[in-house]
């Protein structure tokens, strides 16, 4: 019989395809288009303070060839996080966002998750220690847990989190193979990502668990609805704009028995 399924969009750094991502802007207008899942990545600074940031160089977001981890938070708040690359100077006056004030936005929209990348510069850095106390004190300052998810390409990360907290976890698979699947059996995370380029063709190839799968990311319908329709229901995208008002990706039906 034909049964409906709802994929859950994932906002990829906010609405990354309009706005700067990984920046506060970003995650209001995901929300304002109806997004109710996002996902973001964090990066200390050299007095230990979390940002929302994905490159360890801030010259894709800022224009400068300054690392975020050899700065304080107060010396970041010089810069404007534009992405001029790609928005020129429509976001000049926009600013990085500390994860403390995102945390204390997304704890007055308690129907959001967020999926919280630990970027593994940072962890070289300073120490996975070090980087996972100082993250997971803005969530307990903010009480968020409940709303925070931790992944990583890291499986320490995931291991740590599940001795250390009662949140859910996602790991991000480094590569498709069977290393990577016995890894997977011993980290039994909540979630696993996956880029769409890695996953296999066949759905008989996909290993089966207690996670649910997570796929990154898809940015047109059509490929929404494929993924869905392989039974693949959490889709990243950068274009959560375009997919979440989709009457053809809300109406996607699936044959099951």
């Amino acid at each position: 019989m034909l049964a409906m399924q709802t994929p859950t969009l994932i906002a990829h750094r906010g609405y990354s395809g309009r706005y700067p991502e990984n920046t506060l802007i970003a995650y209001q207008a995901a929300y304002d288009c109806g997004a109710r899942f996002v996902e973001l990545d964090l990066q200390l600074t050299a007095d230990l303070v979390p940002i929302l940031h994905h490159d360890r160089s801030l010259n894709r977001m800022a224009g400068v060839e300054v690392n975020i981890i050899d700065i304080t938070s107060a010396q970041l708040e010089t810069y404007s996080a534009a992405y001029p690359q790609r928005f020129k100077d429509e976001f000049s006056t926009n600013t990085f966002t500390h994860f403390k004030v995102f945390c204390e936005w997304l704890k007055k929209h308690d129907d959001i998750t967020t999926f919280v990348e630990i970027k593994q510069e940072s962890i070289d850095h300073f120490d996975l220690i070090t980087v996972m106390e100082s993250i997971y004190q803005q969530i307990l300052d903010t009480s968020t847990q409940s709303q925070c998810i931790i992944i990583a390409f890291n499986h320490e990360v995931i291991d740590y989190t599940h001795k250390n907290s009662t949140m859910k976890t996602g790991w991000i698979l480094p590569a498709w193979s069977d290393e990577q699947y016995l890894q997977l059996k011993t980290l039994q995370p909540d979630f696993v990502f996956c880029d769409v380029a890695i996953l296999p063709p066949n759905n008989n190839d996909i290993w089966r668990g207690k996670w649910e799968w997570a796929v990154y990311n898809l940015d047109d319908i059509d490929s929404a609805i494929a993924m869905a329709n392989r039974g693949i229901y959490y889709l990243e995208t950068n274009e959560i704009g375009t997919l979440v008002k989709s009457e053809k990706l809300l109406t996607t039906t699936k044959t099951s028995s």
